[in-house]
């Protein structure tokens, strides 16, 4: 961020004894802290707070819908090769919030909107803070996602206001949360109207200095009493040597969930603790030189790599600016399946009308049930309340015709894979008359082009592939044929993007992008199962290497029998350079589903088992006697596999860049993201390594894994893909 002073960062009045301190970072859509705004903090605090005729202060936001995002990020990058001058910063920072808790006149935060990072650590400063009940108020120290920790003195603060284990889990996961519950929380004092916001923290303030007590800073606010010890155990505990106890425990649940691939999570915990046993000043001292460290780390620049090709995907147009999507306001959605009704519980969540068809009223009856479901689950988190999850219920509909389609702007089609069956209900749809209506169909593996064969309107034809399950993963696939128009393109964007969901947009093609690779990795697998590996051990390899499950266990999850229809269509499509292990389809053919009906490469005699069931094992060449293979072969041949083929993805522009590909894999996939995505993790191993480990693996265990030609140009070019 270019440097601001001034009003272009705050603007500071002075109303009736209160100096109102408004946020405003000129030019940005939100407030983010950075040097110029340490700078305009520090300016107000040796000039206008010094006036007498100020009371107290408010500190609030001008922008109308967040307060304070956190750190600007960009800044941060700039300090990657120069540690000395990061940590001057974060002293300056660890200063300026000291100075704030010490000000004699109370300080309020007043918040609207989102409160993150670095915004939080400054209201936690404060000697007390009023939110506003609105929806988009929410609380969060993210800096975790980053591969960091909160460095404005979070890490000592936040466990001294709550109760530690919720400060441990806001901290150590990210994890946002609403006003409602920071009030619960003791994090926020009161919550009021948005309206009367600035009222209430003025009414707070005035409080604080009639009651004219000095209002004590954290660093000398930790000596709990036996109230506090009622209040919060775990925090008396932390404060005593069975605080090792409290910390191993959070250590040991943070490795299982991270496979240690996460160096800041120990790192913080190591902070939190040192704050408890050794003091507040040590604490943020500790804090200071474990970000310092982070910003340095491999794992964090990958991590602020991918927020930033996010950011860049979400904004991307794609097509000329110019271009305006259809509007859309009603979504019909044909199949009330998992996929179907998934689709259709996130478009009502998002304020779109849906009418959901399915053949009969079995299937429409469990969709809608399943739609109720995923509705009462957000009121049980809080998200929603009963009455507003009924009212977006009501959004949905149902039917076993075509009634109430002609009306929508949108159809998406998730039946099952099946070209005839979709090729008949485009023609269905198309019947109906409406010639501005979009249909998308959500295959996974057949063409669009081949769906839209028979047409009467191909540019209003594309795919919108989303993930299971939908309400939970971010990553929507939206696949244009050289027919589909640029405003069926932007229209399939801007619902994609206003559903909350990170949008790639690929070229047509059998798999289009993310069928095709998974296809490949999970291929891969199914050779070293055939071959005499033990199922446990493929993957435990694969989430060694950071895959949250493992290629077996994920076919597990989809259905072998699912699996194994795109399988075959993926095979043909690709029969000159793949071939494919008969392990799958054996497996398949004896009726095995996985989860769906207890019967996989995995035993559900137990709910959750991680047991292999070694009946497996009886339609395998060998049978059980397996053998043990190399955890780095099976990483090798797996990571490699999948790779292969995002680089024939984009030496063929299925793919539109090297970033939509790790983007793809990172959101759809479950590419471990501490990589920082496959086609950069190419370029850190090196790609005249990774083109050797290739041929050298080909050599031993199939042509399939040769290097496609784009991976040996730039091996023999010396060149990356960033």
């Amino acid at each position: 961020m270019a440097a601001a002073s001034g009003d272009k960062l705050a603007k500071v009045r002075v109303d009736d004894g209160i100096a109102y301190v408004g946020l405003d970072v000129a030019g940005e859509s939100v407030n983010t802290l950075s040097t110029p705004m340490v700078d305009r903090f520090e300016e107000v605090l040796d000039s206008s707070l010094h006036d007498e005729s100020v009371e107290a202060v408010v500190i609030h936001s001008l922008k109308p819908d967040n307060f304070v995002v956190g750190f600007d990020i960009e800044e941060l990058q700039g300090y990657y090769d120069d540690p000395d001058a990061l940590r001057a910063l974060v002293e300056r920072g660890h200063g300026l919030m000291e100075r704030l808790e010490a000000l004699e006149q109370p300080v309020v935060a007043a918040i609207h909107g989102n409160c993150l990072g670095g915004g939080l650590e400054l209201a936690l400063a404060c000697h007390a803070r009023v939110a506003s009940n609105s929806g988009d108020t929410s609380f969060g120290l993210p800096e975790i996602m980053l591969g960091l920790i909160p460095g404005g003195g979070g890490t000592q603060r936040l466990p001294r206001l709550i109760d530690l284990s919720q400060a441990l889990d806001m901290i150590l996961t990210g994890r946002q949360i609403d006003g409602r519950k920071a009030k619960k929380l003791g994090l926020v004092d009161d919550l009021v109207h948005p309206g009367i916001l600035l009222d209430a923290a003025a009414e707070k303030a005035r409080k604080l200095v009639d009651e004219r007590q000095p209002t004590e800073s954290p660093s000398i606010s930790i000596n709990l009493g036996i109230s506090d010890a009622f209040h919060d155990p775990v925090k008396l505990a932390a404060k005593t040597p069975a605080r090792r106890v409290v910390f191993d425990k959070a250590r040991e649940t943070a490795r299982k969930k991270s496979g240690g691939h996460y160096p800041a999570l120990p790192k913080v915990l190591d902070v939190i603790e040192t704050g408890f046993s050794e003091g507040f000043d040590a604490g943020l001292k500790a804090e200071g030189e474990a970000f310092v460290e982070l910003v340095q780390s491999d794992v964090a620049k990958n991590l602020m790599n991918i927020f930033f090709m996010r950011q860049e995907v979400n904004k991307d147009s794609v097509v000329d600016g110019r271009t305006r999507p259809f509007k859309v306001h009603k979504i019909g959605v044909i199949g009330a399946g998992l996929m179907g009704a998934g689709i259709a519980q996130v478009a009502a969540y998002n304020d779109y009308d849906v009418r959901i068809k399915d053949r009969d009223y079995d299937g429409l009856g469990w969709g809608l049930n399943y739609i109720n479901d995923l509705f009462g689950k957000l009121v049980r988190r809080k998200k929603l309340s009963a009455g507003e999850a009924d009212v977006t219920f009501g959004r949905v509909s149902g039917t076993t015709e075509y009634t109430g389609f002609k009306t929508a702007d949108l159809v998406v089609e998730a039946v099952f894979e099946s070209l005839d069956l979709k090729q008949q209900i485009l023609a269905d749809v198309e019947e109906l008359g409406n010639e501005d209506q979009i249909f998308a169909s959500n295959t996974s593996t057949i063409p669009i082009s081949d769906i839209a064969a028979h047409a009467e309107r191909p540019e209003h034809v594309l795919g919108m592939h989303f993930f299971s399950p939908v309400y939970k993963m971010p990553l929507l696939e939206i696949i244009r044929t050289d027919k589909t128009s640029r405003k069926a393109l932007a229209t399939a964007l801007a619902v994609g993007r206003e559903m909350g969901k990170t949008c790639i947009v690929v070229d047509d093609g059998p798999g289009f992008f993310t069928s095709r690779v998974i296809a490949a990795y999970i291929n891969e697998a199914g050779w070293i199962l055939q071959e005499g590996a033990r199922i446990e051990d493929i993957d435990g390899a694969m989430e060694e290497f950071g895959f949250p499950v493992g290629p077996l266990k994920l076919v597990d999850e989809v259905g072998l029998d699912v699996g194994q229809k795109a399988a075959g269509v993926l095979l043909e499509a690709f029969s000159d350079r793949w071939d494919a292990p008969t392990s799958l389809e054996s497996l398949a053919k004896q009726g095995r589903k996985g989860r769906k009906n207890e019967s996989g490469f995995y035993d559900y005699a137990g709910e959750g088992s991680d047991v292999p069931d070694e009946t497996v094992y009886d339609v395998l060449p060998g049978g059980r006697d397996r053998r043990r293979v190399d955890r780095e072969l099976i990483q090798q041949r797996c990571w490699l596999a999948m790779l292969n083929e995002c680089a024939y993805a984009l030496q063929e522009n299925i793919l539109r860049s090297p970033r939509d590909g790790d983007i793809g894999v990172i959101f759809g996939l479950g590419f471990p993201p501490f990589r920082g995505g496959i086609f950069r993790h190419a370029d850190e191993v090196g790609l005249d390594r990774v083109v050797e480990q290739m041929r050298r693996l080909a050599d031993q265990f199939g042509d399939r894994l040769l290097p496609a030609d784009i991976l040996v140009d730039k091996a023999e070019e010396e060149s990356t893909f960033y």
